[in-house]
């Protein structure tokens, strides 16, 4: 499973990377930038890559939405992602409950 997990990363990073090869300083600029810099090199290339890839997808989105890229961010990664982690984690009780009571 780990070998499939690194296999699908590598090729989702060679495919964002293979795409974004025109994708130069000179279109990123403004919002994009200014995010993009928050960014400190992390030594992996595709990190580095996947990592451009989703500040360019939520600066669009946040533009679509009426609201700024550091707003989004707080929504995204300590509002709405905590919150679906909670859910998830009452659900597998809920479930391995389910499943006691049936094996008894």
């Amino acid at each position: 499973m780990k070998n499939l997990l690194t296999t699908l990363c590598l090729t989702i990073a060679v495919l964002l990377g293979s795409m974004g090869v025109s994708l130069g300083e000179e279109v990123l600029t403004g919002e994009y930038l200014r995010a993009l810099k928050t960014m400190g090199g992390s030594g992996l290339e595709w990190v580095d890559i996947i990592f451009r890839y989703c500040v360019v997808l939520l600066v669009d989105v946040a533009k679509v939405l009426g609201i700024s890229y550091e707003e989004l961010n707080i929504w995204v990664f300590i509002v709405i992602y905590p919150l679906i982690v909670i859910i998830l984690f009452f659900w597998i009780f809920l479930l391995r409950r389910r499943i006691k009571i049936l094996e008894r």
